[in-house]
């Protein structure tokens, strides 16, 4: 191979290089702004769970949408909490702390994210006013929209809900 060629041939081998690494940071600045969306996002779900430990209703107002809407799962003729829930009746659900005189343990256990969805599992121990320990799992969709929860579907075992509140 002349010398030409070869001058050539590294000459197209460093645009291909240049290339190939342009693209990369490309993507790589695209995931680091995907990172940054689902850590935010993530730390959203991680206060508004927060807030819900502690029936923090002035906080919870604050952190969801005016569109915010709560599914729990169930059938609402077997569980009085069951299904479609609006803003009104989210809020109004934390406003008994006489429930839990002693306060909540109410803990994410891990989370995903995914665009706006985050999936968090959840463990909630708590002394119940009536006498019996109340302890569920959890498993929540939320849906976060401009920094604020839009949705949260809630899963659990709707059983110990039903035995232990009498709902």
């Amino acid at each position: 191979m002349n010398s030409q060629n070869r001058l050539k041939t590294i000459l197209l081998l460093a645009v291909a290089a240049f290339a190939f690494a342009s693209c990369n940071s490309g993507e790589n600045s695209e995931q680091v702004q995907n990172d940054n969306h689902s850590a935010n996002n993530k730390a959203v779900v991680k206060e508004f769970v927060a807030a819900m430990q502690t029936s923090n209703v002035d906080k919870l107002k604050n952190m969801i949408t005016d569109d915010f809407s709560w599914w729990i799962i169930g059938k609402p003729e077997y569980l009085a909490t069951a299904g479609e829930h609006d803003t009104e009746y989210f809020l109004g659900f934390f406003k008994g702390e006489e429930l839990f005189p002693e306060g909540t343990d109410f803990q994410i256990t891990s989370m995903i994210c995914e665009g706006d969805k985050v999936a968090a599992e959840a463990e909630f121990r708590a002394q119940t006013s009536m006498g019996p320990f109340y302890e569920n799992y959890y498993h929540f969709l939320f849906i976060i929209e401009n920094g604020k929860v839009k949705r949260m579907k809630e899963y659990m075992d709707t059983y110990k809900a039903k035995v232990t509140f009498g709902l």
